[in-house]
């Protein structure tokens, strides 16, 4: 080969086969590929040496390693069989057919980007389908497929768009894009106004505003204007564009899959969407700590036991098959579980009946409200739940994690439930973990059917002392629980309240640990 055209390029081909190449150098380096006979001719000559160099282990297996390193250095046409000459100028024609195409796939690769529109300002738990962009990387006209967590996207001047999983969308330009599916919320500044979103099914367009957007998987499109004011009209696919809405502030409206119904009249649900990455810290795996959802699908904290099962509230034995209907228990009695080690008992929580007891030491409840008295099933180590009206099961998500998975534990607690831990076999069982205190993250799933949604309580006690009480009175966010264990504390209880019938409230306690109380690096972590 020839002296390289220009001081460093043989460093910018190394970094550009190892994917390392900055976007600014590829412009440059397509440039002069464009512009540069010589550059040409020396980019493509380096790929095929990389080429033969990759694939020669894919030649040993017909020619020795001394015939392969003489072919290359003598060429095959002295010397050697005729056969060995064929072969090897069969060889370097796929060779640098190869190289060609690498050529193309590198060129394509970064010309077709164009300029930036915008940055990955940051993420959480994030993962990509195919492009892999990272915080602070550029972002380009292109899709992007987010299959977990959440994203946060700065686009031009004044658009923040905070992508949850799953959810994939395709940049446009710096004030528009496509949302194929899923959920997004944008923030848009004065400057910015103006911006759109476009689903299958409609299209919106800011007017100054903070708003969400919803494709669902039905072809449906909702649009929230959760500040300020949008416009929502059907997608511009020849509709006619006097179905067009303003939608004010805490007003939503829904595209019908066929993209010809806009209904307008609905309230916007700010707990659909998230405006800012999550605060809450999800932890991977119990390293150093005791998962209670493992003990609840019969497991020693550390994740012996069995996803998706759990135990029945009424008779306190194991739940094999998740539950497939609501049932109704007409006394509020606790169920010792001893085949559990670690849990004292199961129940279902109905103040209406007389003091709900929550320990087989005769511990009450006195602030449990009054419940139908309606279950389903019971406290189960799963993210996942059946759906009645389809009877279909569903995977469920907590900020864009799914939860129920052996990296992501998830305590499924569907009201009314409540579940009594014995703390001291389990401090017996795990003398090496520091057991300070219980947490986890809390919320109803966003992914569940629509409406009909119940309220729902949640209520964290320790030794019948209630610690933490959230409520969930349409939806829910996802909210942290951080309760410190005093040494000498045995039981913790966890308990899910309806006043109402038990529908889609599925609450999920992800992340369930029992371990160490936070250092205080850990908590300027978070």
């Amino acid at each position: 080969m020839s002296r390289p055209p220009f001081q460093h390029m043989d460093d910018l081909l190394q970094r550009l086969l190892d994917d390392q190449v900055e976007p600014d150098e590829m412009q440059r380096l397509a440039k002069a590929i464009r512009e540069d006979p010589q550059v040409r001719d020396y980019y493509v000559d380096s790929l095929l040496v990389c080429a033969m160099i990759r694939r020669s282990s894919q030649v040993t297996g017909e020619l020795s390693k001394s015939d392969l390193m003489r072919a290359i250095s003598s060429g095959a046409g002295q010397g050697g069989s005729g056969g060995l000459g064929r072969r090897l100028r069969s060889i370097a024609a796929v060779l640098l057919l190869g190289a060609l195409a690498a050529v193309a796939a590198c060129l394509f690769r970064y010309m077709d980007r164009g300029p930036a529109i915008g940055t990955l300002a940051g993420e959480y738990e994030a993962q990509w389908r195919r492009s892999r962009p990272r915080p602070g990387q550029a972002l380009y006209a292109r899709s992007y497929d987010l299959l977990e967590g959440v994203a946060e996207m700065r686009l031009g001047e004044g658009a923040r768009i905070v992508l949850e999983a799953p959810c994939r969308v395709e940049l446009k330009g710096v004030g528009e894009l496509a949302l194929k599916k899923g959920r997004l919320a944008a923030v848009i500044l004065p400057q910015a106004q103006g911006f759109q979103v476009q689903t299958p099914t409609a299209l919106i367009t800011d007017l100054g505003t903070e708003f969400g957007v919803i494709a669902r998987g039905d072809g449906s499109s909702e649009a929230h204007a959760l500040k300020g004011r949008i416009s929502v009209a059907p997608a511009p696919d020849g509709s006619a564009q006097s179905l067009s809405r303003v939608l004010n502030e805490r007003f939503a409206a829904v595209v019908d899959a066929d993209g010809r119904t806009i209904r307008s009249d609905l309230a916007a649900r700010a707990d659909l969407f998230l405006v800012q990455l999550p605060s809450v810290s999800r932890s991977s795996g119990p390293v150093g700590r005791v998962d209670l959802a493992d003990i609840v699908g019969g497991g020693n904290g550390r994740g012996t036991g069995r996803l998706d099962q759990g135990i029945d509230s009424v008779t306190g034995q194991a739940l094999t098959h998740p539950a497939t209907r609501i049932r109704q228990a007409r006394r509020s009695e606790f169920r010792p579980t001893r085949q559990f080690r670690g849990i004292d008992g199961v129940f279902v929580p109905n103040g209406a009946l007389g003091p709900v007891v929550i320990s087989s030491t005769g511990l009450t409840f006195p602030e449990c409200p009054a419940t139908l008295g309606s279950y389903y099933g019971g406290p189960a180590n799963s993210g996942k739940f059946y759906d009645i009206p389809s009877q279909r099961t569903y995977s469920t998500r907590l900020n864009g994690v799914t939860s129920g998975t052996s990296r992501y534990p998830a305590l499924n607690l569907h009201p009314n439930a409540g579940i009594t831990f014995d703390l001291d076999p389990i401090r017996r069982d795990n003398p090496n973990v520091r057991i300070d205190r219980f947490s986890a993250v809390c919320g109803v799933p966003k992914d569940v059917p629509q409406p009909p949604f119940s309220p729902a309580d949640v209520w964290v006690l320790l030794d019948g002392a209630v610690r933490q009480h959230l409520n969930y009175p349409v939806g829910g966010n996802v909210e942290k629980v951080d309760i410190p264990i005093p040494p000498q504390a045995r039981f913790l209880t966890l308990v899910t309240t309806c006043s109402g019938r038990a529908d889609y409230s599925w609450i999920l306690f992800g992340d369930p640990f029992l371990g160490p109380a936070a250092t205080a690096q850990e908590e300027a972590g978070r």
